[in-house]
Order: C-alpha cells, then structure tokens, then sequence
C-alpha cells in the first residue's frame, strides 16, 4: 500500500542491515554543509559495497561526528535535550539529529541542494525546516494511531526488535565498531532501536486498521458492491498507438539488439528516438503513427477479436501484464483523464473512437464486463488499492492536526548550528 510507505527515515535507518555505513557529519565546525548532506545520503544508501561498510565499521571513534548544538553563539547540552513536542511526543535531540541529516541527504539526492545553498535563501530554510517537521510528523502519525486504537508492542513484539538487532551486531566485530557504524549514520543505539520499534508498531497498525477486515478497510462484501457499480468502476481493455511507434532507431548497437528487447524496452528505445527529432519530423511520424492507429479502430470496430488487434497494434506494457484488464476506480485512479472519461463513456463491450494523450499516443478502450473470478482471486489487493487515498488523507489530516510545541531550540536553531 504505497500511501503506508512513506516513513522514509525509517526504511532508511533500516538499511544498515544491508549496507555499509559512512561518515555523515561535518568534518569540521566551520564545514559549508556539502560534506554532510553527501555523507549523510551514503549513510542512508542500501546498496553500499561491503567493503567501504568494513571501512567505516572500523574507523576510530574520534574520526567520526561528534553531535553538538549551538544557539546564539552558545554551546547546548545535548544530554537529555528535547528540541521539541510533536502530538504530545518528546522528540529528542539525538533522534531530531538523525531526520535533520537524512532530509539534508534527500534535498542533496532529489534537487541538488546542499546546507550552504538552503543556508543562502530564507524561502528554502523556512522549506527545510517545514519538511524536516513533516518527517517527523508522518513517522509519528503509526504512533498516533497506535494509542488511538489502544494497539502496543507485546513481549514478542519486543523480543522481535531485540532479534533484529542482535541480527545486525552480529555483522560487527564488536560492539564498538557497531556503535561506530551507527554513529556514522547519525544514529545512537536508542535512536535505532525506536527505529526498530517503530518498525514493528507500523506493521501491527497496518495490519490490524488498514489491511481488509481492519477499522479502515473497506469490508468485502461492501466492495464486491462497489466493483461492480458501473459508475464507480469500469474495466477496460486498450490498444495504444504511441506517437514513436513507426520511428527507426538510428543507434547501430540499440537496433542490432531491439528485437530482444521487452515491449517496455522498445517503447524506451523508440521513444529516446523519437524525441531526438526536430519538431517537423516529429510531427511526420505522428503521421504515421496516426494512419496505423486509424487502421487498427477500423478493425476494432468490424468487430475483429479486441485481444488480437492488442497483440498487432499494441504498446502497453500493461495490457501484458495485466490480462484481465484495468479494473478503473472513477474517484481514485492515476489513470490521464482522458482515458478515464472515455472508460466511463463506454457501455460494456463498446468500442471507443480514439483517444490522444499527448503524453503517449493514441488509445482505442474496449469495455469489458466485471469478472467476477478475478475480483474474488484478487479481493484483497482490489481493496487495498481502493481504500489508498482514503488511508493517505487519513495521514494528512492526522498529521496536519498534530501541535508542535517546546520547540524553544528548533525555532532558534540556524542549520548549521548542528553538527
């Protein structure tokens, strides 16, 4: 359920399993923040050759970060300190530390911004800080949840966490140079350790309120409704013509190899060429690819078998995959509107006229009726994907209603008073 995984500091914290860890922090007080941000998203990278962790397990305490807080010119004791409340939560300033460093590694990874150039813009600080509250937040809204629905870590709960994390030690030599490697992730073992449990809580919350027959499921008598009214869902079956389709690969070495390729391959390698074009020649082959999406409509609606013209004509790598066809929900779907409008226009077993999308082409819908099999073979996943946006606006509005006070140190704070 995509909208459920999106406690992105924890999935990264728990990539240490897996990867070796680098050094994230400042090398030195006086640092522009570039070192920390590239540091600090190899710290959070899952796919970190094991010979660069055994560096960085084995690195001396003293080269690794050592956490400091500065206010004013003043140095902070950290012991202890809670830089802020979150729905009630002490956020201390270990734990505080540890999302501040990864969202400076996903600002670094997704934009290219580093400390010295939020530092340089008022709009981007206020940004910085609103996300780094926003991650904090969307992690404690499994807490949230949690207390709300009276649901907690029992004794094998705990004795789960407990394992997991002996399981990881157990890749270190010693305790030492586990404790480095954390540290070297911005983490201390109690930060971890929350991680861990947070962890587990998540998948005890999801799986007792959002999973079928849970507070926030749909039930599934209810959605075996709900499927099939047709103006709620539709199923269709597409052919789709792309604009690339009749463009030649001029890559000697792509084309040498294009006929092995998968059709979500080809349709990569037509479409680089295609958009290689210039305009004039981009609009000849839309030309083509117009006259061979006319024929294929043509066929459809001569009442030519529909998967077969799919077959010929068709470049959807979904209509592969997916057999049975796109079950489409009106009010929760991803799908290009236009494609959506023209599923609900048709009745069962209708053929559309053309549909373009500029974003791919020219599409030709065939409705097909509800079957009923494939609803019950594929029920839970069916509602888990229905019930999504109603468990995302879940999170932002239990989010969005969470208070954040003492904050006293994080209103004060420059971002680079931390280290």
């Amino acid at each position: 359920m995509k909208s459920l995984k999106k406690i992105t500091a924890l999935l990264a914290a728990l990539a240490i399993s897996a990867s070796m860890l680098t050094a994230c922090g400042k090398t030195d007080s006086s640092s522009d923040g570039s070192s920390a941000s590239d540091s600090a998203s190899d710290a959070s990278a899952a796919d970190s050759s094991a010979s660069s962790a055994d560096d960085a397990s084995s690195q001396q305490s003293s080269e690794l970060p050592e956490p400091t807080l500065t206010i004013d010119g003043e140095s902070v004791d950290i012991n202890g300190l809670v830089m802020c409340k979150i729905d009630g939560n002490e956020i201390s300033f270990d734990l505080f530390r540890y999302y501040y460093y990864y969202q400076l590694s996903l600002f670094a990874n997704n934009y290219g911004i580093t400390l010295e150039n939020i530092m340089s813009d008022e709009t981007l600080i206020k940004t910085f800080k609103d996300t780094l509250i926003s991650a904090l937040k969307q992690d404690l809204v499994c807490v949230h949840l949690a207390k709300e629905n009276g649901i907690e870590l029992d004794e094998d709960d705990k004795k789960k966490v407990d394992s997991n994390i002996e399981a990881i030690k157990a890749n270190y030599a010693s305790d030492e140079e586990y404790e480095n490697a954390l540290k070297a992730a911005c983490m201390t073992p109690e930060v971890y350790r929350y991680l861990q449990e947070l962890s587990v809580l998540y998948s005890k919350v999801e799986s007792q309120l959002f999973l079928n027959g849970g507070k926030y499921a749909t039930s599934a008598d209810d959605f075996r409704k709900i499927v099939k009214d047709t103006d709620k869902y539709s199923r269709v079956r597409s052919i789709l013509i792309p604009y690339h389709c009749k463009v030649d690969i001029s890559d000697e070495s792509v084309a040498a190899e294009y006929e092995s390729y998968t059709l979500s391959q080809k349709n990569s390698a037509k479409n680089t060429a295609y958009n290689a074009l210039s305009d004039e020649d981009k609009e000849k082959a839309k030309e083509e690819a117009k006259k061979v999406a006319d024929e294929a409509l043509e066929k459809a609606k001569n009442g030519e078998d529909f998967d077969k013209l799919i077959d010929e004509y068709g470049w959807d790598p979904g209509m592969v995959s997916s057999k049975d066809g796109y079950y489409i929900n009106k009010d929760h779907t991803s799908y290009i509107a236009a494609y959506v409008d023209a599923a609900f226009a048709l009745s069962e077993n209708e053929i559309s006229d053309l549909v373009e999308s500029e974003s791919y082409g020219w599409f030709i819908l065939k409705r097909l009726p509800v079957d009923d099999e494939y609803v019950e073979a594929n029920l839970d996943k069916m509602i888990i994907e229905y019930d999504d946006p109603t468990i995302t606006q879940l999170y932002k509005d239990v989010s969005a209603a969470m208070e954040v006070t003492d904050s006293e140190y994080f209103d004060k704070m420059n971002l680079n008073d931390i280290t």
